[in-house]
């Protein structure tokens, strides 16, 4: 891809267009230094490339926001991404850049929220959760303030939302209370309790997660598991939770589970009921 400058925006951010004439944000650490206007960007310095409507709303937000929070928020989705070893959506520039860039006036004016959904973010989200305990400190070192583990849940939930690909935090909400009641169904189904110190549950807990994050991805798995017909004849009961769990998550999303999905979750259920 060439990129060619238009207008520099910060140290780490220009516009630019494409061989086509399109125009976007690139981000890249540096990435407007020594780079004059209408010439090429390096390939080894573009990061991010953002066209259409993240392209306005970026350019919008780096305009209003110093380059000290900028900057700082770059670094934190480098070392959130690091520690995941995810690619994660473009979204989280948005909607974490636009978080922090209001932390330090909410922080001193003591106006920061409680998250209600902390519990859920906490237990079922628990590496991305320990890495908004990380965010935290840096920030609170970063700008002298006191914040909190609902600022943590927060941060975790912007991090969850651009997992499955989500472009508004509203989106990861909806993930996070979508993975919780296909739990709350399984424990009732199955008359177990959701024991974190408990193996089976914690692989249930996981797989659950990218269940949901698949279905709000769109990824299409295969219409047909050769294990399929295999785990319904000899798992009738783990069966019938996994087809509850199906009409509720169809109904709830408007989508479509194939067998392939339905496979995998009647082995972890079955594994609660017998261990």
């Amino acid at each position: 891809m060439t990129l060619v400058v238009k207008k520099r925006l910060n140290n780490s951010a220009v516009t630019a267009a494409d061989e086509n004439g399109a125009e976007c944000v690139v981000f890249g650490k540096g990435i407007a230094f020594q780079v004059k206007e209408k010439e090429i960007i390096p390939e080894e310095k573009i990061e991010r490339v953002f066209y259409q409507k993240e392209k306005t709303l970026l350019w919008q937000l780096i305009e209003d926001i110093p380059q000290r929070y900028f900057d700082i928020s770059c670094e934190i989705i480098e070392y959130i991404q690091g520690n995941l070893k995810v690619e994660l959506g473009k979204s989280i520039y948005l909607t974490l850049m636009d978080h922090i860039s209001f932390i330090k006036e909410r922080a001193e004016k003591g106006m920061l929220p409680k998250n209600t959904m902390k519990w859920e973010i906490s237990r079922y989200y628990q590496e991305e959760y320990r890495l908004s305990k990380k965010v935290v400190e840096l920030l609170e070192d970063e700008f002298e303030i006191e914040l909190n583990d609902d600022e943590a849940a927060s941060i975790a939930l912007h991090i969850v939302n651009a997992e499955i690909g989500g472009q508004s935090v509203h989106q990861g909400m909806e993930s996070i209370h979508l993975v919780d009641d296909i739990l709350q169904i399984i424990c009732f189904q199955t008359g177990s309790k959701q024991d974190e110190d408990n193996l089976n549950y914690q692989r249930l807990v996981t797989h659950v997660k990218f269940f949901v994050q698949r279905l709000y991805k769109k990824e299409k798995q295969k219409t047909k598991n050769p294990l399929y017909d295999i785990v319904v004849k000899q798992y009738p009961q783990a069966y019938e939770i996994a087809e509850k769990v199906k009409k509720f998550v169809e109904k709830k999303l408007n989508c479509k589970i194939d067998d392939e999905e339905i496979t995998y979750l009647i082995v972890h259920i079955q594994l609660i009921l017998n261990p």
